[in-house]
């Protein structure tokens, strides 16, 4: 008796799990429209710079060189010695069309990341401290205070995606071809 019911229970345990992955798929799009792609270098030459370096040379580190990934996210110090308190955080870097660093957007003011704006400084404000072991850290002269009254830097203004948007700052929008 005990088998037969297991036997069944099983058995519409199945069926069933088998019914309810059956599914109304929903319907196709009418006639969707012709999607266009677009395509622009974003780390084009200064005119009058010295051509593309071969992938050999690329690999080569050079004194000065540093990687963003690096410091997005450090702490943003006003001194570098003992003392220097905490007065943000580096969260972006803006590159413009030349492959330069126009500003660093730092972060300011809230708690754990809750309720900060964040504010665009020039670059050559930002410097790289580092010790005799090694350690480095990011210092600005400036205070939270100056850092907190500086107007905020809003990406969702300008930006869709990291990328400035032609239809969000009034800049006229590339020609755009259709996709192939």
């Amino acid at each position: 008796m005990i088998r037969k019911l297991i036997a069944a229970t099983a058995c519409v345990a199945f069926m069933s799990g088998t019914a309810l992955s059956q599914g109304v798929s929903p319907a196709p799009a009418e006639n969707p429209a012709p999607l266009t792609v677009t395509s622009k270098e974003i780390f084009k030459p200064a005119p009058g710079s010295p051509p593309a370096a071969d992938a050999a040379n690329l690999t080569k580190v050079s004194d000065g060189q540093i990687l963003a990934s690096g410091f997005i996210g450090k702490a943003v110090y006003n001194g570098d010695d003992d003392n220097a308190e905490t007065i943000g955080k580096l969260n972006d870097l803006l590159i413009g069309p030349d492959g330069m660093v126009q500003a660093a957007i730092v972060g300011v003011g809230g708690f754990l990341g809750v309720g900060d704006k964040d504010v665009a400084v020039a670059p050559a404000q930002l410097k790289l401290s580092m010790r005799s072991d090694g350690e480095t850290w990011l210092v600005m002269n400036t205070t939270k205070d100056q850092l907190n009254a500086a107007p905020a830097f809003d990406r969702s203004t300008n930006f869709t995606d990291g990328v400035a948007d032609p239809m969000k700052t009034g800049a006229n929008p590339p020609a755009t071809e259709p996709a192939k």
